[in-house]
């Protein structure tokens, strides 16, 4: 847990802190708490230890959580984790590509969309922003090819969320007609700036 500014301000974000009241609860100035956000400062090892023990309920209860959603959706849903390694799938999501989750587990997004799809849509997703916090959701409309059968077309929200190991990206997918795909922008992106006041 050494990123300390991405953490703070997504749990900030997400609890819907200003940076006053999270400097209240943790008995210091609000100018320390927009410093270590910055990454101008960090926090002293006795903050840390505050900060992990405030932090580590929430991040493993929200992966947990996130894990057993996505082990027991019937849609096509993964939690995924820098780099693109897959750390889990639904049964659904494992069934297009006639495998099983634990077959996709710890392996790259590219040993199952191919390199093109990879290239395309999943690589950007760290270059735009949803392993930094910067990002509260992005939604994605992808033409997706497997094997010889026709296209088809995905939408996919993909939300952060924070473990006690770092930041992940939690994937849900539906097929979608050629239409509404042509209808929406292939990528449209929402910054926790413009839904958090």
């Amino acid at each position: 847990m050494s990123n300390w500014p991405v953490l703070m301000r997504t749990y900030r974000k997400e609890n819907g802190l200003k940076q006053d009241a999270l400097a209240y609860q943790l008995n210091v100035d609000q100018t320390t708490i927009s410093r270590w956000e910055r990454g101008i400062d960090k926090p002293s090892l006795a903050m840390q230890k505050r900060l992990r023990d405030l932090l580590w309920k929430r991040e493993d209860s929200v992966l947990d959580a996130a894990i057993r959603m996505v082990k027991s959706s019937f849609g096509r849903e993964a939690i995924i984790a820098p780099g693109t390694t897959i750390v889990e799938v639904s049964k659904s999501q494992a069934e297009k590509y006639n495998t099983y989750p634990i077959e996709m587990r710890g392996k790259l997004m590219r040993d199952f969309y191919g390199n093109d799809y990879y290239e395309r849509y999943m690589l950007p997703l760290g270059e735009l922003g949803i392993y930094s916090g910067d990002v509260a959701r992005m939604d994605l409309i992808a033409e997706i090819n497997i094997g010889n059968a026709a296209p088809k077309y995905s939408h996919s929200s993909i939300i952060p969320i924070i473990s006690n190991c770092g930041i992940y990206a939690v994937s849900q997918s539906r097929y979608v007609s050629k239409e509404y795909a042509a209808s929406r922008p292939e990528l449209k992106i929402y910054r926790f700036d413009e839904l958090v006041g």
